[in-house]
């Protein structure tokens, strides 16, 4: 721990030191400026008293940045007489010995990173507690006496001194005479009180080049505590502005004051549309409240014409008084100069103007789009992975040297715009490119239970186990890290991240009853921190229920996975968990809206509370059926589900679509045939489109992307693609044609008996299964009856001909658990073979969970592994029941992997088989919905 944090230090200060070597003159870093997250520091803190737990400083020679730190924290936050005493409290076991040591890294400190270096006699006198307090910049129990004395020293406020901060310490050294004892000492050190001041005097919003934003904003928070050190600070922020403000010659024609800036956003909104190109344009704000400032100013804006800077038109008299005008640029507008100009505005007023409606600072300008032809500007100028942005530069710059970015035209003089598709997971160097252009990356770190179902999930930041049950967590996050620190139960590990990898798998084992929180941080290059997320994680002991809810305790919904998709919402991907008082009823609402937020359809239905996910299902089922819904759907792209109840509360859920590239509209005529059309939104002409018959899964039959799809009374799928963005739809079928229709019969055939052939084939079922569903109870039917025969045609394959005779004959039965004793004889022939098909049979009862299946088999399989070649290999059970049941899920395996265990499963039948009548047969002992869980 104590290695990881000196290294990532070391990379902060560094690049803090070069910054503040740019300075004129230098300005140093302090050890306070570590901007560690409060979670990090705490950590920091219990393993730097850990580490001296167990003996002499001397050994840790190598990781002392951490003691550095923890010494300017103690520094900081000290209210007592004596620093050694406050140190020695808050650290066991530390000796008076080691002081030098502490001494001698701030040394150290301030040669490698340019530390700032204690000064003043009192620096002279305190050899060794001068460094902590020093690099502690501004101590709790100082900052009061420093914030009256910014606002005593207000009024002599020069632009000269606010340009010198060690010209500026020296002023208020000596204006401190009549304060006390300690804080004269601390003014003694005049540069670090000069910096510290400025900083302080740079205002909310702006950043300072002597202080880091969040030591800043730390130390101001501190003094925000206290309403009289608030005001006073206020007060002398505000002084400073305005010197800063006469010094940039912001005065008004006859030297007044400088026009107050009105707290309403006046700023133009800047946005593009394509018209077969993209066109720049700007939305002008109404402007009513700048001519309420004075008549004259009112007076100006409504008879004068006004000129935008690049704009192609002028914008009329009174124009400017009335909200939403829109004006296209014929050029760029330039930052540098007035957005706004009134033609017969006088001076005063045309100042005016340029500072209230100003564009967002170059040279780079970012835009979101928006559906099919509209971008809107991000002012924060941050990209979220997964979505789609324009990016428009001055004609002189180059695009980001990422592979997702490609030039596109814009009407525009004076700029280049760019198409940025930017990926769900981004790599380090990716983000690099971006942030080197101006540009930051919004990421987040997602975890959450996997494998077996957690007792308990809110979707979000809690989860439960009982003592016992396998505790399996997965880290999700849209940067690709090089590795993640988690820390549980005051333990702090390190795991590598596999790259190219969207998921970090890992257990836990072995924490004790009750609750513990658990913490990641993902690190990339140089142990630079990406991202960071908590979870709650409590371990309940099984003979300990939890009280019941009482009434009056409230409602609340949760959702797993978290903030679902409207996809995975009715796919039946993600399910839905109401936690209330139990025995009441309330009040459960779904709502589809279109892309305008405005309501398609609303359906009520009365539920019970608590609400399982078991509950859920049947509900959700129910209103998939519901006819209003079913018409609603394929135009809907978000979706509310609301529940209530009076006197108790109520609990919300919304799902969106998403913006998708491409994305499939579906509408049927009044005789129950269904057109299908391609929003292709991706503006690149590489579109293709495939379509899949039910009757033949695995051909496909390339169509036109820009025609019209008729679609055959079974539907079938159809899958779109355009670079990087794929499209895969289950189209809804004709019910009234199927029923005149004969029953469905897929017809899948092999090849050859190869690994790349089972591939093929688990490619094809993969195609199916992960296809986007529509509201059709009967195209959800179709995609069963599909995935089936393709499993059952790689059991044919692999199981040899007499499995292939129970394949048949199971797919024909009216109930496939009359042919349970023909399975488990046709899994070999052997005496080992008969007993691994016994054991089996006799454990299917108790293997109809899948969270009971997969370590159930994984018992019974594991020994045998070994003459067959696969011993060592831990996920040979899971693959092979994935295999046997959900085929499409083996691609996502290591390749090589995945070929050496089709190999040795080719070779050795028998391992399939058991797999197989593993899946069938819990299948066949389950009732539906287990089924639908099933392996």
């Amino acid at each position: 721990m104590l290695h990881h944090f000196h290294d990532a230090l070391a990379s902060h200060y560094s690049d803090l030191r070069a910054a503040r070597a740019k300075l004129e003159p230098a300005s140093p870093v302090f050890a306070l400026e570590h901007d560690l997250p409060p979670d990090d520091l705490d950590l920091l803190k219990g393993a730097v008293r850990n580490a001296i737990k167990l003996g002499h400083l001397s050994r840790y020679q190598r990781a002392w940045l951490p003691f550095v730190v923890y010494a300017a924290e103690v520094g900081y936050g000290y209210v007592g007489d004596e620093y050694w005493t406050t140190f020695t409290s808050l650290t066991p076991r530390w000796t008076s010995q080691e002081r030098s040591t502490v001494r001698d890294w701030f040394v150290q400190f301030h040669r490698d990173f340019g530390g700032a270096h204690p000064s003043g006699a009192w620096a002279d006198h305190f050899t060794i507690i001068a460094w902590p307090i020093t690099h502690a910049v501004l101590p709790t129990y100082l900052q009061r006496n420093l914030a009256k004395l910014l606002f005593e020293f207000s009024g002599a406020l020069t632009s000269d001194l606010l340009d010198d901060p060690e010209a500026l310490g020296v002023r208020l050294a000596r204006r401190a005479s009549n304060y006390t004892e300690r804080f004269r000492i601390f003014c003694q050190n005049t540069a670090l009180v000069g910096q510290v001041a400025v900083a302080l005097l740079s205002g909310e919003s702006e950043p300072t080049p002597f202080l880091s934003a969040s030591t800043l904003a730390r130390i101001v928070d501190g003094l925000s505590t206290e309403s009289q050190a608030r005001n006073w600070l206020k007060s002398a922020r505000a002084s400073a502005r305005r010197v800063r403000g006469f010094r940039s010659g912001e005065r008004g024609p006859a030297g007044g004051a400088t026009p107050k800036r009105l707290p309403r956003a006046t700023d133009p909104r800047l946005f593009l549309r394509k018209d077969g190109v993209w066109t720049a344009y700007a939305e002008l704000p109404d402007l009513t409240v700048v001519g309420l400032e004075g008549q004259e100013i009112y007076g100006q804006l409504r008879t004068s014409r006004a000129t935008v800077s690049g704009a192609a038109r002028p914008i009329p008299p009174s124009g400017l008084l009335y909200p939403g005008q829109e004006v296209s640029f014929a050029s760029w507008p330039r930052p540098d100069q007035p957005f706004l100009r009134l033609d017969r505005g006088d001076p005063r007023t045309n100042s005016f103007l340029a500072t209230q409606c100003v564009i967002t600072k170059g040279p780079w300008w970012l835009f979101r789009r928006q559906g099919t032809g509209l971008a809107i500007e991000v002012k924060g100028k941050f990209v979220r992975p997964g979505h789609q942005y324009l990016l428009v530069g001055v004609e002189t710059l180059t695009a980001p040297p990422v592979p997702w970015c490609a030039e596109v035209a814009i009407t525009a003089r004076g700029v280049r715009a760019f198409d940025l598709w930017v990926p769900p997971h981004l790599k380090e160097t990716d983000e690099e490119a971006l942030l080197a252009t101006g540009l930051s990356v919004v990421s987040h770190v997602a975890i959450r239970p996997v494998g077996t179902v957690a007792s308990a999930w809110d979707g979000e930041g809690e989860v439960e186990w009982v003592a016992g049950e396998p505790a399996i967590l997965g880290i999700r996050s849209d940067l690709v890290p090089k590795r993640a620190r988690v820390v549980v139960a005051d333990t702090a590990y390190f795991l590598d991240w596999t790259a190219d990898e969207p998921e970090l798998l890992f257990t836990l084992e072995g924490l004790p009853v009750g609750t513990h929180e658990l913490s990641v941080a993902l690190f990339g290059n140089g142990e630079r921190q990406l991202a960071s997320g908590a979870l709650v994680v409590t371990i309940r002991d099984p003979q300990v229920r939890a009280e019941g809810a009482t009434i009056g305790e409230g409602i609340r919904m949760l959702a797993n996975p978290a903030r679902p998709t409207l996809a995975e919402l009715w796919d039946e991907r993600a399910a839905i968990a109401i936690d209330g008082p139990p025995g009441t009823g309330a009040d459960l609402s779904v709502a589809l809206l279109d892309d305008k937020a405005a309501p398609l359809v609303n359906l009520r239905r009365s539920v019970h509370l608590p609400l399982g996910e078991a509950d859920w299902r049947t509900i959700a089922r129910s209103v998939r059926t519901d006819q209003r819904f079913v018409e609603a759907y394929d135009n809907s792209e978000s979706c509310i589900i609301s529940v209530s109840r009076d006197g108790i509360g109520f609990a919300t859920l919304t799902s969106e679509r998403g913006f998708q590239p491409l994305r499939w509209r579906l509408t049927r005529s009044h005789d129950g045939d269904v057109i299908a059309k391609l929003v292709d939104r991706t503006d690149g002409g590489t579109t293709s489109l495939d379509f899949y018959n039910v009757d033949t899964p695995l051909t496909a039959v390339r169509k036109n992307p820009a025609e019209v799809l008729s679609v055959p009374p079974r539907g079938g799928l159809v899958i779109a693609r355009a670079g990087d963005s794929v499209a895969a739809a289950m189209l809804p079928t004709n019910p009234t044609a199927l029923l005149h229709m004969p029953s469905a019969s897929p017809v899948v055939p092999a090849s050859s008996r190869t690994p790349k052939e089972v591939l093929r084939l688990a490619e094809g079922h993969r195609r199916w299964i992960h296809a986007e569903l529509p509201a059709d109870a009967f195209a959800a039917y179709q995609q069963r009856l599909v995935g089936d025969a393709i499993a059952r045609a790689i059991g044919t394959l692999i199981g040899g001909s007499h499995w292939a005779a129970i394949e048949l004959a199971v797919a024909g039965a009216r109930d496939a658990a009359d042919h349970l004793e023909a399975m488990q004889a046709a899994v070999g022939v052997s005496t080992e073979q008969k007993a691994v098909a016994s054991t089996i049979a006799y454990s299917l009862y108790r293997w109809l969970k899948p969270e009971e299946l997969l370590p159930g088999f994984h018992g019974v399989i594991s020994p045998h592994l070994t003459r067959h070649g696969l011993d060592g290999r831990r996920s040979v059970p899971r693959f092979l029941l994935m295999l046997a049941g959900r085929p499409g899920y083996i691609t996502e395996w290591d390749p090589s992997e995945a070929a050496t265990i089709l190999d040795r499963v080719l070779l050795s039948p028998v391992l399939y088989r058991a797999a197989r009548f593993a899946v069938l047969g819990t299948r066949a002992l389950n009732d539906a919905e287990g089924v639908e869980r099933s392996f």
